[in-house]
C-alpha cells in the first residue's frame, strides 16, 4: 500500500488548510479509505459478489466515526438509515458516498453520485441549499450526544466523502480518488450532481494481487439509501 499520489490545491488553499478550517485532518480520510480497502481483503471467492463493497462501506463508516469521536468529540447520527457523523455544535455532518469518474478531479463537469441519492439524502441536500456554503463553527469540547431537534436538523450542513475506485489489473494497483464536498442539488435522475464546495484530496494507490474477479467495485449495501 503506498501513500499519496498528488495534492490539488484550489483558490481556497491546500486541502490541509481547507480541512483545518472545518476542524478536520486529512489523516482521518486517508485512514478510513485505507481501512475500507483492507476490509475488502476479507472477502473471498465464496462470498456474495457484493461482499467486498459491503465490507468496505462498513469499515469506512466505522473508522470515520471512531476517529472523529475519539479525537474531536463528534457523534454518530442515523437519520432514516443514512449513517452520518455530527460535530459537537450540530452544524456539520459527514457521510460516505460513491462518485463517478469525475470524483477528485478539478473543474467541470462536476462529479455525480454513483447511485440515486434516496429519500434521506435528498432531504439533507435540500437543507444544504438554504445554508451558507462558507465556514462552519469549529467543534467545541464536551458537547452532548448527537440528538438533533427539528431546528438543528434543518440547520445541519451535510458533507460527503465522495470516492471513486479505479482498478488497474495489468499494472497491479487500485487507485482511490476522493473529495470532501458539500452537495447542493439532486438531479433529474436522482443523483447528486452539483456541489457548493469541493475539497479535493490526494489520490491513494494500493498495490493489489488479483486472484479472482472482484465483481462490483463500489459499495453495495442493501438499505434504502443506496
Amino acid at each position: 500500500m503506498s501513500g499519496n499520489a498528488w495534492a490539488r490545491p484550489d483558490e481556497r488553499g491546500s486541502h490541509e488548510v481547507q480541512l483545518a478550517e472545518l476542524g478536520l485532518k486529512y489523516e482521518y480520510f486517508e485512514r478510513l479509505i485505507s481501512e475500507g480497502e483492507e476490509a475488502r481483503a476479507g472477502a473471498t471467492e465464496d462470498d456474495a459478489k457484493n461482499a467486498a463493497g459491503t465490507f468496505d462501506y462498513f469499515a469506512r463508516v466505522r473508522t470515520l466515526r471512531y476517529l472523529l469521536r475519539t479525537e474531536a468529540q463528534w457523534k454518530g447520527y442515523d437519520p432514516k438509515q443514512s449513517p452520518l457523523t455530527v460535530n459537537p455544535d450540530k452544524t456539520m455532518a459527514i457521510g460516505v458516498l460513491l462518485g463517478d469518474a469525475r470524483t477528485g478531479l478539478p473543474g467541470n463537469p462536476q462529479p455525480r453520485s454513483h447511485r440515486p441519492a434516496g429519500v434521506a439524502k435528498e432531504s439533507l441536500v435540500a437543507r444544504n441549499q438554504d445554508l451558507d456554503p462558507g465556514l462552519f463553527p469549529l467543534p467545541q469540547q464536551g458537547e452532548p450526544e448527537a440528538e438533533l431537534t427539528e431546528d438543528e436538523y434543518a440547520r445541519l450542513a451535510t458533507w460527503y466523502l465522495l470516492t471513486y475506485r479505479y482498478t488497474a489489473r495489468k499494472q497491479g494497483f487500485i487507485e482511490v480518488r476522493s473529495e470532501l464536498s458539500l452537495p447542493s442539488r439532486v438531479g433529474p435522475q436522482g443523483k447528486i450532481d452539483s456541489w457548493d464546495r469541493r475539497i479535493l484530496l490526494p489520490a491513494i494507490r494500493f498495490k493489489k494481487t488479483f486472484d479472482y474477479p472482484e465483481g462490483d467495485t463500489g459499495f453495495d449495501v442493501p438499505v434504502e439509501e443506496w
